[in-house]
């Protein structure tokens, strides 16, 4: 086989996986039959056949006992790894240029088990600054990047998810975080103020996919005598630098590359 049917049979196998991720809810809503995808794709029902029995063995698309197809959860791990290992990569450089620019460490953070983890951090290369943490978690309420990756929540998951962490955070300590949230709501970005350690402030933003929801968090933190005269600077880099990663990561961008 030449490149070119290589080329066209997995154009031919990503238009059912299209097909099926985009099948409407409520006309589908245990899966599309072989009958189904066919009808859409205008293909003879036992080539779809083959194609939706070689996606299966894969493990790509899931079967019902009534044989209707839909994704599987396998592919939406794959796809949410690919997401992740292209994020830390087109995130790196420019977590690069803004701690050059605002001389602190930087770091990006997703949303693990209801605390922060650090995937990435790029060292101001100071002989005092922020530790590194990659691998590792913090409460949420313990972090600006929690802050972010938590905007969008509702105040009552908030509270619950502050409550539930290791740490033991009472009622009233985790309103005095929900408020802290509010104000980054109208902000645009989170300060966390001394409140990880009384030596360090924090900065950060949540960074947003396509869609406009939140997948991880970039901030600045270091020594608080040297971020606290210019919180609003150093906020005005770290936005600029996140909304570049979100338009690097924007398929339209990607595709266009």
């Amino acid at each position: 086989m030449d490149m070119d049917q290589k080329q066209s049979g997995a154009a031919r196998v990503m238009a059912v996986l299209d097909v099926l991720s985009s099948a409407d809810a409520a006309q589908f809503p245990d899966g599309m039959t072989v009958s189904d995808v066919s009808r859409v794709l205008g293909r003879e029902k036992s080539v779809v056949s083959r194609q939706l029995k070689s996606l299966l063995e894969t493990g790509l698309v899931a079967r019902d006992p009534a044989g209707r197809y839909e994704l599987s959860w396998r592919l939406f791990a794959l796809a949410l790894r690919a997401g992740d290992q292209r994020l830390t990569k087109v995130a790196g450089p420019l977590m690069f240029r803004l701690t050059e620019v605002v001389r602190e460490r930087t770091y990006l953070t997703v949303l693990s088990d209801g605390e922060v983890l650090t995937v990435h951090s790029e060292s101001s290369r100071r002989s005092i600054e922020a530790p590194g943490w990659v691998g590792r978690t913090v409460p949420v309420n313990r972090s600006s990047s929690g802050m972010a990756l938590l905007l969008d929540h509702g105040d009552d998951h908030i509270l619950d998810i502050v409550r539930s962490g290791q740490d033991g955070v009472g009622l009233r300590e985790a309103r005095e975080f929900l408020a802290h949230v509010h104000e980054a709501r109208r902000k645009g970005y989170t300060v966390a103020n001394r409140i990880f350690d009384p030596e360090i402030v924090g900065i950060g933003t949540p960074v947003r996919d396509y869609s406009g929801r939140i997948t991880a968090a970039v901030n600045i933190s270091g020594p608080a005598l040297r971020i606290e005269p210019h919180i609003g600077v150093f906020s005005g880099h770290l936005l600029a630098a996140v909304r570049t990663l979100q338009q690097a990561l924007s398929p339209v961008t990607h595709s266009s590359a």
